[in-house]
């Protein structure tokens, strides 16, 4: 092995990469094609069995009827390895499962396999690979999802021969990897620090960058089919419609538009009625028609939603184009920003900390704090209840970056400026999500104070940091409470008191209670993934508890250390135990934020409950912090202890983009799988051997 390392530290960068791109191709014949090559040996016979006999058949295919979704093939006789079928029907992904009986089990169907189809688009065909012990005398054919409408099988082949089929995006991504690896050894990056001032480092990190941003890119590729990003204004039917799923944001804008606050829907005048008309129950119980979802107050609907995504996407795409985004396009739009304020933000804290910072750890850890941060997560979800978080999350990183850059700027128009715009950024966290300022202020607490007990600042100087960004946070607030105070009569109400959902939320409270506090640091931090064989190899849990005195709102979560990335907050304790004048800003940013991180999540458990969203609020700061720890506790050292936490490190990070990516196709709605089978079933073929 080290003569192949020697080796490779002679070559320049174009060998390399020839070599990245033969050694995947190696790796796609010789590993991923391994079936193509292999069918040539064992003698067995292709053989298509005869639907025309079997009950049902319709002179072209037969249909699995959603009441009977099986059918099994008897008085077979034949040694088997694989079961090609195809179908068509509808166009979404539908999963399923081959029994077998054979000679070792000939009156029990055993379970040999499992499938996942596209019958009414391109991947409407499936191959399960069998192993039949001596003869297989049945062989059947089951759905597991519910069937809606009938499957038709239009063929059914024993030991079908499998195709030559080179996986495109496989390729690359391999032949990418072995680049990267093959550059990390030739080069010694693994011993090089982090220096921004170098034009090669600048490269690495903009590479980075592109790499994230392709990500969000392929997200919108695949999160529709026809390729759609713009819908017509809405009609007063569709803006109307009962359906949960109707997206808020274009309510609010047609409420604006038709200059009103309140949204534009038919209300039930059987709500007034009600007893409670937040008790779900009791709406239910009485047949109540409602809109999910939906602020109700004094006889009208409001949207308690941030505005934040109307300002940022909505009106600038009706402006330019006279049509509305789709949830997707809107989703893409604020987690381009997202990323685009992520990477500012960790230069920004870079350059105000300046930890001696390991090249690869940085640049591996800049792709970690957006996977990690569940940012793909919440761009795939295609849901409307995600652009608020999304923006809270960009806002949130772009306030950090100006923060930092303001109060590294000496020149007094660029301070001015930066302040500004740092403020601005408060109050767009609070126009996205309100509960997230909190992280704001438990960050830039250190940093401000710092500046204003300077004394070696002079009071004119001060003044230019603290008025430009006190304008816009008092100019923001006061809009903000304004519209507050006409929509709900009270200027610190949102509206999410009075929303129409599982529960009375009016009722939920903060409260002391280790108890509550414990299992909030299970499931918003603990709580572990579902995990599958098969692609995407994780779904996040819905495991219920009901031990909390009273109803808790919970559904599908997971906790933050399930990305690996954000293990690196352990390390506080070394920077809170730090010494000097040095560490005093790290003490106090690093205690302040965890005080902030465990306090909004005690707040979001009590008042809202377990959810993936509510776990999204804390993300990116978990990250954030965490990166910087591990930037500043972990390098590549010459002792054998520190060179193998750095791999440990590496590959947790490592781990944290992988998790991060396949949450793209696994996350609460689905959406991808759901919108675009095809899209979907393409890359779990990635994996398939």
């Amino acid at each position: 092995m080290k003569k192949y390392i020697k080796a490779v530290k002679k070559v320049n960068a174009g060998v390399l990469l020839l070599a990245a791109f033969f050694l995947a191709a190696l790796l796609e014949l010789g590993v991923f094609q391994f079936s193509y090559f292999s069918q040539y040996f064992g003698g067995f016979n292709r053989i298509e069995l005869n639907l025309s006999k079997l009950e049902g058949f319709n002179g072209e295919a037969l249909p699995l009827l959603p009441e009977n979704p099986t059918i099994s093939f008897d008085g077979l006789s034949d040694k088997v390895r694989s079961v090609t079928v195809c179908t068509s029907g509808p166009f979404k992904v539908l999963s399923g499962n081959i029994g077998i009986c054979d000679e070792a089990n000939a009156y029990r169907t055993m379970g040999a396999g499992s499938f996942q189809v596209n019958p009414g688009g391109q991947e409407s065909s499936f191959t399960v690979k069998l192993n039949s012990h001596g003869a297989l005398t049945r062989l059947r054919i089951n759905f597991t999802d519910p069937l809606e409408e009938p499957v038709f099988l239009l063929s059914v082949v024993l030991n079908e021969r499998i195709p030559f089929q080179i996986h495109g995006l496989r390729l690359l991504f391999m032949a990418g990897f072995l680049f990267v690896l093959f550059s990390i050894f030739r080069f010694r990056l693994y011993e090089a620090e982090y220096c921004p001032e170098k034009k090669s480092h600048q490269g690495m990190n903009l590479m980075v960058l592109v790499f994230c941003l392709l990500v969000s890119c392929g997200v919108l590729y695949g999160g529709s089919p026809s390729h759609q990003y713009l819908r017509a204004y809405p009609a007063l039917e569709e803006l109307r419609s009962s359906d949960m799923v109707v997206d808020a944001y274009m309510q609010q804008l047609d409420a604006f538009e038709k200059g009103r606050t309140a949204l534009d829907l038919d209300v039930n005048p059987a709500l007034k009625e009600l007893d409670n008309p937040y008790d779900k129950g009791e709406r239910d119980k009485k047949e109540v028609t409602y809109h999910w979802d939906r602020a109700y107050y004094n006889g009208q609907y409001y949207s308690y939603f941030g505005l934040a995504p109307l300002f940022m996407v909505y009106y600038p795409v009706y402006w330019l184009t006279g049509m509305l985004p789709t949830e997707l396009l809107a989703g893409t739009l604020l987690s381009v920003f997202a990323i685009l304020a992520i990477f500012a933000a960790v230069q920004g804290l870079y350059q105000t900390f300046r930890p001696r910072a390991n090249l690869i750890l940085f640049l591996t850890g800049e792709a970690a704090v957006v996977f990690g941060s569940f940012l793909y997560l919440m761009q795939a979800s295609l849901s409307f209840y995600y652009l608020p978080l999304i923006s809270a999350t960009g806002w949130l990183a772009a306030f950090a970056a100006f923060s930092c850059f303001a109060c590294l700027n000496e020149k007094r128009r660029g301070r001015i400026l930066l302040f500004a715009l740092a403020g601005v950024s408060v109050v767009m966290v609070v126009l996205s999500r309100p509960n997230m300022v909190l992280l704001a202020v438990a960050f830039a607490a250190p940093l401000f104070l710092r500046i204003l007990f300077d004394r070696s600042e002079a009071l004119k100087a001060k003044l230019y940091c603290v008025i430009p960004f006190l304008i816009p946070v008092l100019l923001g607030g006061i809009g903000v409470m304004y519209y507050n105070q006409i929509r709900f009569g009270s200027v610190f109400e949102f509206g999410t008191t009075f929303q129409l959902t599982e529960s009375d939320i009016r009722y939920n409270g903060v409260t002391l209670s280790l108890h509550h506090f414990l299992s909030m640091l299970y499931h918003y931090f603990g709580e572990p993934f579902v995990y599958t064989e098969f692609f995407p190899f994780l779904r996040f849990t819905t495991e219920k508890c009901i031990d909390f005195g009273n109803y808790l709102y919970q559904e599908y979560s997971a906790g933050l250390f399930q990305m690996p990335l954000n293990l690196g907050i352990f390390l506080s304790a070394l920077t809170l135990c730090g010494k000097g004048p040095k560490a005093s800003l790290k003490r106090w940013i690093c205690g302040l934020l965890l005080a902030g991180i465990l306090g909004l999540g005690y707040l979001d458990f009590l008042l809202g409950g377990i959810h993936i969203r509510y776990v999204c609020d804390l993300s990116l700061a978990v990250s954030l912090l965490a990166f910087l720890l591990i930037l500043e506790h972990i390098h590549f050292e010459q002792t054998r202890s520190a060179r193998i936490l750095y791999v440990i490190t590496l590959s947790f990070l490592l781990l944290t983009i992988g998790r991060g990516w396949l949450t793209i196709f696994s996350n609460e709605t689905n959406a991808i799988q759901q919108t675009n089978p095809d899209f979907y079933l393409s890359i779990a073929r990635m994996f398939r051997l």
